[in-house]
Protein backbone atom coordinates (compact mmCIF):
# COMPACT_ATOMS: atom_id res chain seq x y z
CA UNK A 1 0.00 0.00 0.00
CA UNK A 2 2.57 2.04 0.70
CA UNK A 3 4.77 1.62 -2.78
CA UNK A 4 0.64 2.20 -4.36
CA UNK A 5 0.62 5.99 -2.32
CA UNK A 6 4.23 6.89 -3.80
CA UNK A 7 2.79 5.98 -7.04
CA UNK A 8 -0.10 8.27 -6.95
CA UNK A 9 2.00 10.89 -5.88
CA UNK A 10 5.03 10.65 -8.20
CA UNK A 11 1.99 10.87 -11.22
CA UNK A 12 0.15 13.64 -9.49
CA UNK A 13 3.33 15.38 -9.78
CA UNK A 14 3.98 14.65 -13.00
CA UNK A 15 0.59 15.56 -14.54
CA UNK A 16 0.41 18.91 -11.96
CA UNK A 17 4.06 19.86 -13.76
CA UNK A 18 3.02 19.11 -17.58
CA UNK A 19 -0.35 20.93 -16.89
CA UNK A 20 1.64 24.00 -15.22
CA UNK A 21 4.64 24.07 -17.66
CA UNK A 22 2.03 25.77 -20.20
CA UNK A 23 -0.78 28.04 -19.91
CA UNK A 24 -3.34 28.47 -22.75
CA UNK A 25 -4.53 31.86 -23.71
CA UNK A 26 -8.17 30.51 -22.76
CA UNK A 27 -6.80 30.79 -18.80
CA UNK A 28 -6.18 34.47 -19.38
CA UNK A 29 -9.11 35.18 -21.42
CA UNK A 30 -11.14 33.36 -18.46
CA UNK A 31 -9.23 35.12 -15.54
CA UNK A 32 -9.92 38.74 -17.50
CA UNK A 33 -13.09 38.83 -19.47
CA UNK A 34 -15.20 40.12 -17.02
CA UNK A 35 -12.09 43.01 -17.17
CA UNK A 36 -13.04 43.79 -20.76
CA UNK A 37 -15.25 45.89 -22.59
CA UNK A 38 -16.08 43.10 -25.34
CA UNK A 39 -15.27 39.88 -25.14
CA UNK A 40 -16.30 36.98 -27.74
CA UNK A 41 -15.42 33.50 -28.46
CA UNK A 42 -16.46 30.96 -31.04
CA UNK A 43 -16.06 28.63 -32.81
CA UNK A 44 -13.29 29.16 -35.64
CA UNK A 45 -15.39 27.33 -38.18
CA UNK A 46 -17.90 30.62 -38.31
CA UNK A 47 -14.75 32.59 -39.28
CA UNK A 48 -16.29 31.91 -43.04
CA UNK A 49 -18.99 34.24 -42.33
CA UNK A 50 -16.37 37.33 -41.45
CA UNK A 51 -14.79 36.79 -44.39
CA UNK A 52 -14.67 37.22 -48.44
CA UNK A 53 -14.37 34.23 -50.35
CA UNK A 54 -11.88 34.54 -51.63
CA UNK A 55 -9.67 35.41 -48.16
CA UNK A 56 -11.45 32.55 -47.27
CA UNK A 57 -10.32 30.08 -49.40
CA UNK A 58 -6.69 31.31 -48.80
CA UNK A 59 -6.85 30.29 -44.97
CA UNK A 60 -9.06 27.29 -45.54
CA UNK A 61 -6.30 24.90 -45.12
CA UNK A 62 -5.05 26.72 -41.43
CA UNK A 63 -8.85 26.74 -40.13
CA UNK A 64 -9.23 23.12 -40.61
CA UNK A 65 -6.85 22.95 -38.19
CA UNK A 66 -8.09 25.50 -35.52
CA UNK A 67 -10.45 24.52 -32.79
CA UNK A 68 -11.60 28.13 -31.58
CA UNK A 69 -11.13 32.06 -31.49
CA UNK A 70 -11.24 34.45 -28.02
CA UNK A 71 -11.28 37.90 -28.21
CA UNK A 72 -10.69 40.03 -25.57
CA UNK A 73 -11.00 43.93 -26.20
CA UNK A 74 -9.83 46.33 -23.38
CA UNK A 75 -10.52 50.19 -23.67
CA UNK A 76 -10.64 51.71 -19.88
CA UNK A 77 -7.78 49.65 -18.46
CA UNK A 78 -5.78 48.93 -21.75
CA UNK A 79 -2.51 49.83 -19.73
CA UNK A 80 -2.98 48.01 -16.57
CA UNK A 81 -4.26 45.39 -18.82
CA UNK A 82 -1.19 45.53 -21.10
CA UNK A 83 0.92 44.58 -18.31
CA UNK A 84 -1.07 41.51 -17.11
CA UNK A 85 -0.57 40.02 -20.47
CA UNK A 86 2.65 40.72 -20.78
CA UNK A 87 3.28 39.18 -17.15
CA UNK A 88 1.17 36.34 -18.10
CA UNK A 89 3.07 35.97 -21.76
CA UNK A 90 6.62 35.91 -19.80
CA UNK A 91 5.35 33.13 -17.22
CA UNK A 92 4.08 30.85 -19.96
CA UNK A 93 6.10 29.34 -22.56
CA UNK A 94 4.40 31.42 -25.53
CA UNK A 95 7.07 32.46 -27.78
CA UNK A 96 7.28 35.86 -29.40
CA UNK A 97 6.87 35.22 -33.26
CA UNK A 98 6.46 38.64 -34.22
CA UNK A 99 6.62 42.25 -33.52
CA UNK A 100 5.75 45.10 -35.58
CA UNK A 101 5.38 49.39 -33.96
CA UNK A 102 4.43 51.57 -36.55
CA UNK A 103 3.35 55.46 -35.33
CA UNK A 104 2.56 54.11 -31.64
CA UNK A 105 0.42 51.13 -33.14
CA UNK A 106 1.92 48.05 -31.77
CA UNK A 107 1.32 44.42 -33.13
CA UNK A 108 2.61 41.17 -31.25
CA UNK A 109 2.31 37.66 -32.56
CA UNK A 110 3.40 34.62 -30.02
CA UNK A 111 2.96 30.98 -30.46
CA UNK A 112 2.86 28.29 -28.30
CA UNK A 113 4.67 24.75 -29.39
CA UNK A 114 4.42 21.54 -28.67
CA UNK A 115 6.04 18.52 -30.25
CA UNK A 116 6.58 20.54 -33.56
CA UNK A 117 3.31 21.64 -33.74
CA UNK A 118 1.63 25.17 -33.04
CA UNK A 119 -1.28 24.51 -30.25
CA UNK A 120 -1.62 28.35 -29.89
CA UNK A 121 -1.56 31.79 -31.55
CA UNK A 122 -1.95 35.11 -29.59
CA UNK A 123 -2.26 38.64 -31.33
CA UNK A 124 -1.97 41.53 -29.42
CA UNK A 125 -2.83 44.85 -31.20
CA UNK A 126 -1.89 47.69 -28.78
CA UNK A 127 -3.67 51.10 -30.69
CA UNK A 128 -4.89 54.07 -29.46
CA UNK A 129 -5.29 53.35 -26.19
CA UNK A 130 -6.74 50.17 -26.75
CA UNK A 131 -5.72 46.69 -26.62
CA UNK A 132 -7.31 43.82 -28.44
CA UNK A 133 -5.97 40.13 -27.82
CA UNK A 134 -7.19 37.37 -30.03
CA UNK A 135 -6.36 33.53 -29.19
CA UNK A 136 -6.44 30.90 -31.50
CA UNK A 137 -6.14 27.58 -30.80
CA UNK A 138 -4.58 25.09 -33.18
CA UNK A 139 -3.12 22.21 -34.08
CA UNK A 140 -0.76 23.92 -37.49
CA UNK A 141 2.64 22.16 -39.01
CA UNK A 142 5.64 23.91 -40.14
CA UNK A 143 4.53 22.56 -43.84
CA UNK A 144 0.78 24.04 -42.83
CA UNK A 145 2.40 27.50 -42.84
CA UNK A 146 4.43 26.95 -45.82
CA UNK A 147 1.75 25.81 -47.95
CA UNK A 148 -0.25 29.07 -46.84
CA UNK A 149 2.73 31.20 -47.75
CA UNK A 150 3.72 29.80 -50.87
CA UNK A 151 -0.09 30.20 -52.63
CA UNK A 152 -0.15 33.79 -51.01
CA UNK A 153 1.28 36.81 -52.18
CA UNK A 154 3.00 37.16 -49.22
CA UNK A 155 7.15 37.47 -49.51
CA UNK A 156 9.92 37.89 -47.30
CA UNK A 157 12.91 39.73 -48.02
CA UNK A 158 15.86 37.72 -47.11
Amino acid sequence: MNIMKKIILLLAIVLLSSCASHTSFNDFYQSNQKDSDFSFGMNASFIRGFLSGEDYEEIKPLLKKAKHVRILVFSENSEQMNGKFDKFIKRSQFEDLIKISDDGDKIKIFVLEKEDRIKEVVLEVASDGDLVLLGLKTNITQKDIDKLLSNSDISFND
